[in-house]
């Protein structure tokens, strides 16, 4: 940043105090009133005047036409009639099943009487057979507006409620059904169906039986208590109730909906089938039966069956309950994207219904997307009367995803909560045990038990708990309990083998597991992953070998013996094996991903990309596999392929690690640091490794850097080589900084650690040899030659390293070699086209050769990529003031300062744009917010006098020039300002103090000879020291305002005659200013010149910038000549 032009001396342009222009920010703009519409079609009829209808105006006239019109159509009946009839056809066309009629009937109600509350109803019954089911729910609602006593609206707004999972509206409406009929049936068995949806039991069971007790043999709480009783576990009694349902009403099909699902908890699936196909027979639109079935459908692993038979139903006979059950499909099937597309446009619409949020945590819990998955379950939490099953799965989710404290807090929810679940115990006792209270975890497993005796799940979490306490015979004893009502189950069997190990040494757990497998072939894998634990691979060889002669169909075993040769290096077995499994099975991933890693480590990138890409196919949105593939991308050098799959990896998995780096890697070269920066913030708290840790750092060093933070920079890599020391990129990189930063013996340590740990790197020595160059005080031309000569050599060998032919081109330009140059930083360009140090190299070239617009075009390139881009802003600043558009200027650099107040450059630069638009209060309060962070900044404090300067506030611009002059080593021209501001002040001493010390500072100095010379001549009698400084300064510099000066010296000492040589010098140099031209035209009337002093004298005062003494004394003289 260069010093503004300084004042010489107090006699050229007077320092005149202005007013800072206000910066103006246009306003909103108002929306018009048209005050002054035109009305003038509402005029009087003088031909539509009768006496029945006195008609005032046009619209009335048309009113009055239609309903004269309608008397003479011979419709007699008033509009009550009307309404009575349509009424009466709709309920008749209803009763008939004549839908599509009745609706018809009912609109044609509501056009007479849109109010009619019956009528609403009515439609929506209507609806409601046709399987509208929103449209019917829009009418019901309707109707209880315009009548809030009206109960059937209410029941039928408390059934779809409790049908889609609403539990809180299903509140309010059971809530009014009850005010307005205390003893109603129905809504007490509505009731006690929320109580059951909620998992609140005991007083669901009260509320049905109190149903049943107002309405004897009532279907629905007959159904529903059957329902509460199958969740019990007491079958028979919820058959009795099923039965009963059926007797009183045959066709309800949640009765036979209910027996289907009591088959199917006995395991005749054929028996389920049936009912639930009779369900679904009797009442085709019951979506709860439909729902039913398809699960029914997906528990048999049919789940693409299961959700066919929900995308079967129609759109319009559908509620949200569809979408939900079709995503939680989805989820089972992986296909979370899936789920995530269908569900996040309900979720957005802020439904109150939480297994919305459940399925969509569950989504984005697979997807790896964490914050996702937990936002979710935050917005499930704050629902109200959220069922505590669904609170338990949000428990899971947060366990899950790290916070089993999170998790505590909501099972501590559940607490005063009856007849919870068996996956309440088992929840709570995996948080206990992430919270490392396995103690606990045994207390609340064995409370369990007592109350669900024989529950495997419970027994098997018991026994986990035991072994995470080291409690191994206590935890085989309940194994053994297991085992003995369960002889196969396999993570019994499982759990047995490990703590034989412990109790009893290898050979038991070996021996255990090998007389499993003889009697349950699923136990195989297991015995050979005991073989393979305790290093007896030769025996695990041949034992699965064996094994697969009698079965070879077996494909975990034959992975199995896959995984065994690779682990022997066995490669070409290894490939043919997995080759056998994905021959017999296509879609195998483990089989698929085994190939890839084979091919990766035998260097066969075109293998392994085949194989990522097979693999990718069969788990479509796994981040893993996109990183995978882009590092096997890297290593085919596919950069810009490879961007893309760890791009798409993030889509998945935003907190992918290795595919963060990656792209911010990308983003780093192609000058994207503030992009980058965005994407390492996640990883900077993340539990990472030492190596990992310091790569991240290392990036952020960088990103930090070309976002112009160089505080964060510096920090960020020396971090990196602290971690990571043995690592000569790390090295390298802050030897960059260093040099960047002109701490140049800084630099030179870390290029000679880094080629300590890399000997042979060319470009760490190009970097040394550039340092040189940096480093001296002037350029040397032979070793910026020999830079371009290294850098020329290795670009020949290394064409896609782009570093050399960077520093080939900064060479070229400090040779002022910009054609050599600017075809370095095309060919950057070629093949990194976003590349932003080259793209900002040739926009500095163009500009530099005339090429406007074409620099502009590229700036605003850079700009449109990374807005807040340092070196790119300052670039189009740069072009606006070639431009003359200052304005433009000030409004890039506003916004940027802004942004980022703490960018040091672009401020400094905002405030000389400011004086120059003479704004001098905003330049001046620029200037005090980076003097509060950078007090010592030269640059600021002088643009903070100057501002001073230009608004009066001398006293102001006196400290601060006088704390610069003390620490600069040449402070005359500082010490001139002061004298003018003191000048200006009216502060004679001070204005001669300042002189004095420029005088001493620069003796030889022209401007300082010159002001002092003016000094003494218009405030003292020493004239001829006035003149020996003046005529001093007049041959050190012929500028016409030193002749002036001399001029006025010999004026003040009455030698006219000698001064006017001098005048008519500085006068024949085109020299016009106007305290010159006050000089001369005083001086020509001395001389007896009247005509030209009169001249002279009228331009000088024309030019309004006389002092108001000068101007006193041009206007007496002009008066004494008779002007």
């Amino acid at each position: 940043m260069e010093l503004l032009d300084l004042p010489a001396r107090k006699h050229m342009k007077r320092l005149d105090a202005r007013q800072s222009d206000t910066r103006r920010h246009p306003g909103k703009k108002k929306g018009r009133t048209n005050s002054s519409a035109d009305h003038s079609f509402i005029q009087e009829s003088p031909t539509m005047t009768t006496s029945c209808f006195p008609i005032r105006g046009f619209r009335t006239t048309i009113l009055a036409a239609l309903f004269f019109s309608a008397l003479l159509t011979g419709c007699s009946k008033s509009p009550a009639e009307l309404q009575k009839k349509y009424q009466g056809l709709g309920e008749h066309y209803l009763a008939e099943g004549k839908l599509n009629e009745a609706v018809i009937e009912f609109q044609n109600l509501l056009k007479i009487n849109p109010k009619s509350a019956i009528g609403h109803y009515d439609l929506g019954q209507a609806y409601h057979k046709k399987g509208w089911i929103i449209e019917s729910v829009i009418q019901d609602r309707e109707a209880t507006k315009l009548d809030p006593l009206m109960l059937p609206a209410h029941i039928a707004l408390a059934e779809y409620a409790i049908n889609s999972g609403q539990w809180s509206p299903a509140k309010d409406e059971i809530a009014a059904i009850l005010k307005i009929d205390p003893r109603n049936a129905e809504g007490y068995a509505l009731a006690g169906q929320r109580m059951l949806g909620l998992g609140r039991e005991k007083e669901a069971d009260q509320d049905l039986k109190h149903a049943l007790s107002i309405k004897p043999g009532y279907a629905r709480a007959l159904v529903a208590l059957g329902d509460l009783k199958r969740k019990q576990g007491q079958p028979k009694e919820a058959r009795s109730y099923y039965k009963q349902a059926l007797q009183a009403n045959p066709s309800i099909g949640r009765a036979l909906t209910g027996l289907g699902m009591l088959a199917q908890s006995e395991n005749n699936s054929v028996l389920a089938r049936e009912e639930f196909r009779k369900s679904l027979k009797v009442d085709p639109y019951n979506l709860r039966s439909r729902i039913v079935y398809a699960n029914f459908l997906a528990s048999g692993g049919h789940l693409h069956k299961a959700i066919s038979a929900l995308e079967a139903i129609p759109a319009k006979k559908s509620d949200v309950r569809i979408p939900v059950k079709i995503a939680e499909y989805e989820t089972l099937l992986g296909e979370n994207q899936k789920a995530i597309n269908l569900l996040l446009p309900l979720a957005q619409q802020k439904l109150q219904i939480p297994d919305i949020n459940f399925v969509l945590a569950k989504a984005y819990e697979q997807s790896g997307k964490k914050e996702d998955a937990l936002q979710m379950v935050n917005g499930l939490l704050s629902m109200g009367s959220v069922p505590p099953i669904i609170k338990i799965g949000a428990a899971r989710i947060e366990l899950f995803e790290g916070k089993p404290q999170e998790a505590s807090t909501i099972l501590q929810s559940l607490a005063p909560v009856p007849d919870l679940p068996p996956t309440y115990p088992l929840t709570q006792s995996q948080v206990a045990l992430a919270l490392k209270r396995p103690d606990q975890a045994v207390s609340i497993l064995t409370h369990a038990l007592s109350r669900y005796p024989g529950n495997i799940d419970l027994q098997l979490s018991l026994a986990d708990a035991r072994m995470s306490a080291k409690q191994w015979k206590p935890a085989l004893t309940i194994i053994n309990e297991v085992l003995s009502d369960h002889p196969e189950n396999i993570p019994a069997i499982q759990r047995k083998g490990f703590l034989l190990g412990k109790t009893s040494g290898a050979s038991a757990q070996i021996g255990f597991l090998q007389r499993e497998a003889a009697s349950v072939p699923s136990v195989e894998p297991l015995y050979l992953q005991s073989l393979l634990a305790n290093k007896r691979p030769g025996k695990a060889l041949a034992a699965a070998r064996g094994y697969l002669k009698d079965h070879p169909e077996n494909t975990n075993v034959r992975l199995f013996l896959a995984n065994i040769y690779l682990r022997e290096g066995k490669l070409s077995e290894a490939k043919g094996t997995y080759k056998t499994i994905l021959a017999a099975d296509p879609k195998n991933l483990p089989a698929v991903l085994s190939l890839a890693s084979i091919a990766m480590t035998q260097k066969n990138y075109t293998e392994a990309e085949s194989n990522f890409r097979r693999a990718l196919t069969l788990s479509p949105d796994n981040s893993g596999l996109y990183s995978a593939l882009g590092e096997v991308l890297l290593a085919e050098k596919q950069r810009d392929a490879a961007n893309k799959a760890f791009h798409s990896a993030l889509i998945f998995n935003p907190e992918n690690p290795a595919a963060i780096l990656e792209v911010s890697k990308s983003e780093i070269l192609s000058g994207q640091g503030q992009e980058a920066l965005s994407r390492l913030s996640a990883l900077l708290k993340s539990p990472l490794t030492k190596e990992r840790k310091a790569e991240v750092e290392w990036l952020w060093g960088l990103a930090n850097e070309q976002a112009g933070d160089p505080a964060k920079a510096k920090k960020a890599l020396v971090l990196a080589t602290s971690l990571d020391p043995g690592n000569p990129g790390y090295h390298a990189s802050l030897g960059d900084f260093w040099a960047d930063h002109s701490r140049w013996e800084d630099a030179r340590n870390e290029y000679r650690k880094s080629l300590a740990l890399q000997p042979d790197n060319p470009v760490l020595e190009l970097k040394k040899t550039w340092l040189s160059v940096q480093s001296s005080r002037k350029p040397d031309p032979a070793r910026i030659r020999k830079v371009i000569a290294l850098a020329e050599t290795y670009r020949a060998t290394h064409p896609a390293d782009i570093s050399a032919t960077m520093l080939e081109a900064q060479g070229e330009l400090l040779l002022n070699k910009p054609e050599k140059a600017l075809p370095l930083f095309d060919a950057i360009l070629s093949s990194h086209p976003d590349n932003t140090g080259a793209r900002l190299g040739k926009a500095g070239i163009l500009l530099s050769q005339g090429k406007t617009e074409e620099a502009k075009n590229l700036g605003t390139t850079i700009l449109a990529d990374h807005p807040d881009n340092l070196a790119a802003n300052l670039l189009m600043a740069r072009i606006d003031q070639k431009n003359n558009d200052f304005t433009d200027e000030a409004d890039r650099l506003e916004k940027l300062h802004q942004k980022h107040p703490d960018w040091i450059q672009p401020s400094l630069t905002l405030v000389a744009v400011d004086l120059k638009l003479k704004r001098f209060r905003e330049a001046e309060s620029i200037a005090d917010s980076i003097l509060s962070v950078k007090p010592g900044l030269y640059n600021a404090r002088f643009l903070k006098a100057q501002a001073e300067l230009d608004m009066a506030d001398y006293r102001g611009a006196l400290r601060n020039l006088s704390a610069l002059a003390k620490a600069n080593k040449k402070p005359a021209p500082l010490y001139l300002i002061m004298s003018v501001a003191a000048m200006k002040e009216g502060d004679t001493q001070e204005e001669k103090h300042a002189l004095d010390k420029a005088f001493h500072a620069a003796p030889d100095d022209p401007m300082v000879l010159n002001n002092m010379a003016f000094f003494l001549a218009s405030h003292t009698t020493h004239y001829a020291k006035a003149l020996e400084y003046a005529k001093k300064a007049a041959s050190i510099d012929k500028h016409p305002y030193i002749q002036d000066t001399v001029g006025y010296v010999l004026f003040r000492m009455g030698r006219f005659s000698q001064a006017q040589s001098y005048f008519e010098s500085a006068w024949n140099a085109h020299f016009r200013d106007p305290e010159f031209l006050y000089h001369m035209g005083m001086n020509e009337w001395k001389i007896g010149q009247p005509q030209k002093a009169r001249t002279i004298l009228k331009r000088a005062l024309d030019s309004g910038k006389l002092t108001p003494e000068e101007e006193r004394d041009s206007r007496q003289a002009l008066g004494a000549m008779g002007a």
